[in-house]
């Protein structure tokens, strides 16, 4: 049986606080780099699992053409994108990642090597420092979107279910007729054992912000390794 870490085992290598949140970048003995976000762990380099749940879907689209990454300034997620399309051909045509943190994806180029590879300074790669949700209001025709942030309302006096309704029509907007949406949604466990929120009650909002533009529903349960637990993926395409 594998002995428990001692706090001295987990180092921290790089600390700061950006206009927008406390960013860490510590090294596990066992995950790798890890990014650490307002105290919260967000993906180690052990987590490969997570970005290929984020993109293999996308694979039933054909080409790729043009898909917007909503979040994932790590690039893991931009990353596994490019790879997919570089081993099998998938046509993309530009892969634009958004996210309003310049620090995040800067600590991560130095850091996590290990998700994001060269993928910032990829050709098919466009990466935009700024809003996602005007971006989202902003663009069409997307081929696919991946939706690698928060589920929790951005607004203060809104609950979950109008945040995500007034979100998934706006990404069904930039959508094409057919194209697909990814999203990381939650656990596995019944409930989330710090808020106490069931899954099912996630789940729920999730889908009902979905069904009236989007079907073909598609669940994945994948294992991410450093958060030691099976972590919940939903796919749709727009009607």
């Amino acid at each position: 049986m594998q002995k428990d870490l001692q706090p001295n085992e987990i180092t921290t290598i790089v600390s700061t606080i950006s206009p927008w949140q406390q960013i860490e970048i510590r090294h596990h003995p066992k995950f790798g780099n890890q990014l650490i976000i307002d105290g919260d762990l967000q993906i180690s380099e052990s987590d490969r699992s997570y970005n290929v749940a984020m993109v293999s879907p996308l694979i039933m689209l054909g080409s790729f053409g043009r898909v917007a990454i909503l979040g994932g300034g790590d690039g893991g997620v931009l990353h596994e994108l490019l790879d997919i399309d570089q081993a099998q051909g998938r046509n993309l045509e530009k892969a634009v990642m958004i996210d309003i943190d310049a620090e995040v994806t800067r600590l991560s180029r130095s850091y996590l090597p290990g998700l994001c590879g060269d993928a910032f300074d990829h050709p098919k790669a466009e990466v935009i420092i700024g809003d996602v949700f005007d971006y989202i209001e902003t663009h069409e025709n997307l081929d696919g979107v991946i939706y690698d942030l928060t589920i929790d309302p951005v607004r203060e006096g809104q609950t979950r279910r109008e945040f995500l309704h007034e979100l998934m029509q706006k990404v069904a907007r930039s959508l094409k007729p057919g194209g697909m949406l990814n999203m990381q949604c939650c656990g596995t466990r019944p409930f989330d054992p710090e808020t106490g929120i069931a899954r099912q009650e996630i789940m729920s909002d999730i889908e009902s912000a979905l069904t009236g533009d989007f079907h073909q529903f598609l669940e994945q349960r994948v294992f991410i390794p450093s958060f030691g637990e099976a972590w919940t993926f939903l796919a749709a395409r727009r009607k």
